[in-house]
Formats: C-alpha cells, structure tokens, sequence
C-alpha cells in the first residue's frame, strides 16, 4: 500500500495538474463553455490510454535495454530533479488561444501524458515492490484527481483568485517533488556502488 501511495503522489506531481490548468483553459478558451468539460474529460481518457500502453511495455523496455534497478532510481531522481526545478522556476506564459477545438495534441500528449509521465511510468517499474496491479492502481490513483482538477481548472481558478496562486501551488509541489527525487537518486546510487 506504501508502494501505491508514494508511486501515485510521484506519478500526480509529474503530470502537474495545477501548473497545467491555465494552459488548459487558455487552450479551450475559444471552445464553448457547454464543450469544455467534455474535451478535458475525453483528452484525459486518451492520456490513461498512452499511459497505460507504457505501464504495460514499460518492464520488456527495461529488459531489452538491460537497464538496471540502480541505474532506474539515478535516471528517475536526474529527470523528477529536472522536472521539480522547472516546475518552482517556470515562468511561462499560457499560448495563444487555440481556434478550433483540440484533439490528442496538445491536452492529452504531451501536457498529461507527457515525456516525463511516460518516463516515470517505466522508471517506477524498476523499484523493488512494484508488480503491474500495484503500478496500475497508483496509475489510475495519480490519474484521477489530475482529471478532477483540470475538468474543474475554469471553477477553480475563480475561486482562488487567478494564476498567482496557482504559480504557488506549482512551486509547492515541486519542492516537494525535489525531495522526492533526491531520494531515488541516492537509493540508485546505493544500489549500484553499495
């Protein structure tokens, strides 16, 4: 259960849902209120189904490779590092709105299931407790408070008062992020030299 948990927060930071709402509701801002719900919810079930692809060829990548454990937890804690920095140093602005209403790219790949989500769902495969049922539920776990708070993103942003308070809460949880990956990091550098 340990596993589960610790595997959903990391998998939920990664796919950073607060950071990513105004780039949502910028992208849809030319699509009908009455749609926009519908498109976030759809382009989220197309992010599970990439996800889940990787969860399920992730393990036969690792051995085809001959990628071990250790070398799993240093490549995992470099890139969540690299996530968490940019995640508390991001400064960019949300684009252009999008004119007609979006299909795969860019809601589902890669702003959910993105580069680093993907990563990680393999990446997670490599530690010592991880079976399938056990990556699958903290898969889905991560997923679907992700998917709450960005079909809500518009609601959301109103009652917290705009994009300060979600550069905030961004920053937050990249903090928190980088201590998770200095964690993997020094557990893959024991494993590999200790």
């Amino acid at each position: 259960m340990e596993f589960i948990l610790s595997t959903a927060i990391i998998i939920f930071l990664v796919m950073d849902p607060l950071g990513n709402m105004p780039f949502f509701i910028s992208t849809l801002s030319g699509v009908p209120q009455s749609r926009r719900r519908k498109i976030i919810f759809r382009e989220a079930l197309i992010a599970l189904a990439a996800l889940t692809v990787f969860l399920l060829c992730g393990k036969y990548m690792l051995k085809i490779f001959h990628i071990s454990q250790g070398s799993i937890g240093i490549a995992g804690g470099v890139v969540l590092f690299l996530i968490a920095l940019k995640m508390i140093f991001s400064s960019d602005k949300a684009p252009e709105k999008e004119k007609r209403e979006p299909f795969i790219v860019p809601l589902a790949i890669p702003m959910l299931a993105g580069p680093s989500s993907l990563a990680t769902i393999i990446l997670v495969q490599g530690a010592p407790d991880a079976t399938l049922p056990y990556c699958a539920a903290a898969m889905f776990i991560a997923w679907l408070p992700a998917t709450v708070i960005l079909v809500f993103s518009s609601t959301i942003a109103e009652l917290i008062g705009g994009n300060r308070i979600l550069e905030a809460g961004q920053s937050l949880m990249g903090l928190l992020l980088t201590a998770i990956s200095i964690e993997m990091l020094v557990k893959g550098i024991k494993l590999s030299f200790m």
